[in-house]
């Protein structure tokens, strides 16, 4: 029985990650769905300021990431609180995961991955502040998951269906 005082339980949280254009969006909202979990869009918390320089073709700086960071940490950590999470987040640097980490607590993460020629393709398919052009430097900052981050691998070259099941496998495993 939980003690006047006591921390609440800490829920399932699972962060989707990788560049812009894999999927992470669709595929952290069908997650959330198979795993009965909130789904929080990681660009949603990020400033204006953010969605500006990225519409204007500028990479973000790891200062301009900070407070997009603690923001969406926040709320995770808060709809945490309540329900399991899953959410979205390019994450590309280990320092980003880490960051969130200290922010959210223990979570598993999903790093998707494809061909830059077929996530290229899907962004010139899609309404996003973030154009094609800065595919590019979002592939050059990418530091792959470690071995201690346990990350779940998945290549978004295959269906939604597909790496949706395997991945949904692998974390009640």
């Amino acid at each position: 029985m939980e003690q006047h005082g006591d921390p609440p339980p800490l829920r399932p949280c699972v962060m989707v990650m990788g560049p812009s254009g894999v999927g992470k969006s669709t595929f952290a909202e069908a997650l959330a769905v198979a795993l009965e979990a909130d789904f929080i869009e990681g660009d949603d918390h990020h400033p204006p300021a953010n969605r500006a320089a990225m519409a204007a073709g500028t990479p973000l700086t790891d200062a301009m990431r900070a407070p997009w960071l603690a923001a969406l940490a926040a709320a995770v950590r808060a709809a945490r609180s309540r329900r399991a999470v899953v959410f979205s987040c390019s994450a590309l640097k280990r320092s980003y995961r880490d960051s969130l980490r200290e922010g959210i607590g223990p979570l598993r993460i999903v790093s998707l991955t494809a061909p830059a020629g077929l996530i290229r393709t899907r962004m010139g398919q899609r309404r996003h502040f973030m154009p094609s052009a800065l595919l590019d430097s979002q592939i050059e900052t990418l530091q792959p998951p470690e071995a201690d981050e346990a990350a779940i691998t998945l290549d978004m070259s295959r269906s939604l269906a597909e790496v949706l099941h395997e991945a949904v496998a692998q974390l009640r495993h």
